[in-house]
């Protein structure tokens, strides 16, 4: 019996070569976009979670007033270590950002520096290939490296024992350990850990806060550890007047739980998007099923008179229904296995997209391998139980005359509908996301930073013999410096009188040499710049923006007095002598109230202004002015509109992976729609042969197929724009600043789908209509 199954479902496949590829493409490409999906959301739900002992791993960050991390006191750690017996170990871990390695004169700055404790083997499980986990960190000048490292460096993976100077060249590092390759959902990616009590502040650029880690004998509550350690900093005799506090996370839900990434790459994940990702996946897999429903019903309806044969001769509903099943099983297995080869196909670009090094191991991830064979099953009765119902439920009788009766298909008009409004929603998706990131990248921050670059002063010089150096070279309009990044954000206390009433805050501020905002563009609204050589400005003035206007509360805020950290740590006076434009490097947050004042020597961090843009003939004059400086250190520098873009590249990969998939969408979508015609002509064969009998043109023939299709997507779009239209403002609602949805998105998401259909639906009109009547009716 099951061999007269398979034979019967060859044989119908044979027959009809057009609808076995719609539904195995249909299939296939659903299937490989929800694995796809699904390793993704897997990736991100177990970042961390290699580690045996994550449930038992927690870190403790002090917090400030201001929400931000601070950190955590050597002589606290001491007394948490002595005071709570349910610390197994601890360890701080410090991101030290670029480190300036040199190896036989070869000098370059690396990333992903970090700075441990001895106890840190003990906590994570970070294996070493080379060196022993118990003490590659004991010693002061130990140094672990990655195999990347090692191979870099010596040509070589076992390098235990070599020595490389390190940092500001007055230290040699000897390599105790060289780590396994650590896997990619771990949020360290260590290039190369050292003790942290050599790290310092000579050699390491920007470098990063400094947090607590501990493995607990056992898991326990956050809230807990947290009064604990307020209660240990009272008992201690910590000074609280910052009012600081302390965050306690469990380490396997930093990735998606906490606000704060503190890692050198920055990687953070998103719930937000993993829940949009997963319903993306449903729903391309629901779509897929759709599409193989509406493909089978209309095939079936040709092979009516072979079912009701079957019934004359004893076969009951359930062989029937069985022997459909037995078809949808054979296309399933094949479009699985047709799937898994398009997922190992595009699992690059979805690398590329996503910034992950993603992997489909079938046969040695008993995961993956159990999620296909039993996608084969689930897709099967999902997809292959309507089609099996409706071919069986017609009464013999009309089997045998040819009669469809009860038929209409509305059911499978609203399946494409739905299609339709999946598609649209995506369509509207896309286009909004890809507009506000747009709104990001190109939106008015207060100044241009496309042609800024920055770059470090080297050790050796001066800044002013940098500045005239860079500035003597071709394509350079103006340079000027600040002890921070420009685009970073400090803070420091403030006090202003108003209305006879003293107020305090803390207020970020950009310490600029005097020629920063004439070098750099930044708008002045309001009053004067810094005066060069001015005693005066040097020591006591200060420049502030729109948003500090209103939060001061001035009516006239030119000469008011407000009092800011000297650089000598003490609250002194300042002039407020001009009010600039509001700088907004993150347009996804609101612009904060700011200080600008001069800077005392401590400028450190350099920007650039070329005068047409970043051109690759400019970037080697400005290295070979360099060179002739600081021979001994590289030039690296960054451009800041690359700086402030990054900002936003959570969005720009968001919006491409959606873009990607609403093409998968609508690829699905296509060929529904190509099924459903194909249903829908086969019903009106006949009325096509009466109706060309009595005149009816071609084109009134294909205008009268589009016309019910169009109102599918009537119906689809008044479904899918507030819909759409609701989403999307919840998702910008994150954003202080946003596009305002307008109609042009919602016409062309609408044109899109009115193009599918002209082509799906217009290709089975035209065929169709182009029948002989003869051919039709000769058998009627």
């Amino acid at each position: 019996m099951l061999k007269s199954y398979f034979i019967t479902t060859l044989r119908s496949l044979r027959k009809h070569p057009v609808f076995t590829v719609v539904n195995v493409i249909g299939l296939s490409v659903g299937i490989a976009a929800f694995i796809l999906i699904t390793v993704f959301v897997r990736d991100e739900l177990t970042f961390d979670r290699f580690h045996k002992n994550h449930d038992r791993i927690y870190r403790a960050m002090m917090i400030n007033k201001d929400g931000n991390p601070q950190p955590f006191p050597t002589e606290l750690i001491e007394i948490v270590r002595l005071s709570m017996p349910e610390v197994e170990a601890m360890t701080r871990v410090q991101v030290l950002g670029e480190t300036l390695m040199d190896y036989e004169g070869t000098k370059v700055f690396e990333k992903e520096t970090y700075g441990a404790d001895p106890d840190f083997f003990k906590i994570f499980d970070f294996s070493l290939k080379y060196g022993n986990e118990s003490n590659a960190l004991e010693a002061e000048n130990s140094v672990v490296l990655s195999r990347y490292m090692a191979l870099k460096y010596f040509g070589e993976e076992n390098v235990i024992g070599r020595t490389f100077e390190m940092a500001d060249n007055d230290r040699i590092g000897i390599v105790t350990g060289v780590l396994n390759d650590i896997p990619q959902n771990s949020r360290f990616q260590f290039n190369t850990i050292i003790p942290i009590r050599k790290a310092s502040n000579g050699g390491y650029r920007f470098g990063g806060q400094g947090e607590l880690y501990a493995l607990l004998k056992e898991p326990v509550d956050e809230a807990s550890l947290e009064n604990k350690l307020i209660d240990l900093t009272a008992q201690n005799g910590f000074n609280n007047r910052s009012n600081l506090k302390f965050k306690v996370e469990n380490y396997g839900g930093l990735h998606l739980e906490s606000e704060f990434s503190q890692t050198a790459s920055g990687v953070k994940g998103n719930k937000e998007f993993i829940f949009i990702f997963s319903a993306v996946g449903l729903l391309l897999i629901l779509l897929a099923v759709i599409n193989y429903i509406n493909s089978s019903t209309a095939k079936s309806l040709s092979s009516l008179k072979q079912v009701g044969i079957r019934k004359v001769i004893g076969a009951t509903k359930t062989q029937i229904r069985f022997q459909f099943l037995i078809e949808t099983a054979i296309l399933v297995v094949v479009a699985v296995f047709l799937a898994a080869a398009l997922a190992e196909y595009f699992l690059p670009t979805l690398n590329s997209l996503s910034g992950k090094s993603l992997k489909l191991n079938y046969f040695s991830d008993g995961f993956t391998l159990t999620f296909l064979i039993l996608l084969i099953p689930g897709i099967t009765l999902l997809a292959g139980v309507y089609p099996a119902i409706f071919t069986s439920r017609f009464k013999t009788l009309r089997l045998m005359k040819g009669e469809v009766v009860g038929s209409k298909g509305l059911f499978r008009k609203y399946l494409v509908a739905f299609q339709l409004t999946i598609t649209l929603v995506l369509l509207f998706g896309t286009q909004v996301i890809k507009q506000q990131v747009d709104f990001f990248v190109e939106g008015d921050i207060g100044m241009d930073p496309s042609s800024i670059i920055t770059t470090y002063k080297a050790r050796g010089t001066t800044y002013d013999v940098m500045k005239s150096a860079f500035e003597k070279t071709p394509g350079v309009e103006a340079v000027t410096s600040s002890p921070y990044p420009f685009n970073g954000t400090v803070k420091m206390p403030l006090q202003w009188i108003v209305e006879n009433e003293q107020k305090t805050d803390g207020v970020p501020y950009q310490e600029v040499a005097e020629n920063a905002l004439e070098a750099l563009d930044i708008q002045l609204l309001r009053g004067r710049d810094f005066i060069s050589g001015s005693v005066e400005d040097e020591n006591g003035s200060v420049i502030i923006n729109q948003a500090m206007v209103g939060l001061l509360g001035f009516e006239e805020p030119l000469g008011q007095k407000i009092k800011l950290l000297s650089p000598n740590y003490k609250m002194v006076d300042y002039t407020i002598i001009g009010v600039s434009k509001n700088l907004a490097f993150n347009l996804k947050q609101e612009s904060t109230p700011a200080v600008i004042m001069q800077a005392d020597k401590r400028l450190s961090s350099i920007n650039i202004k070329l005068s047409e843009g970043v051109k690759a003939e400019t970037i080697p004059l400005l290295s070979e002015a360099w060179n002739e400086l600081s021979p001994s250190s590289p030039f690296v520098y960054s451009v800041m509109a690359d700086e402030i873009e990054a900002n936003y590249e959570k969005e720009k990969k968001f919006g491409t992976v959606i873009q990607v998939f609403t093409w998968v969408a609508m690829l699905i979508a296509g060929l529904g729609l190509f099924s459903l015609s194909a249903f829908t002509i086969i019903q009106r064969y006949k009325e096509i042969g009466i109706r060309k009998v009595l005149g009816a043109s071609v084109f009134a023939l294909i205008l009268s197929f589009l016309r019910s299709y169009l109102g599918l997507i009537v119906l689809a779009s008044l479904i899918a724009i507030p819909t759409a239209y609701y989403l999307m403002n919840l998702w910008m609602n994150d954003f202080v600043n946003h596009i305002e949805i307008s109609s042009a998105i919602f016409a062309i998401g609408i044109g899109a789908s009115l193009l599918i259909v002209l082509i799906t639906v217009g290709y089975q009109s035209v065929k169709a209509s182009l029948i002989n009547p003869v051919d039709i009716l000769r058998n009627e």
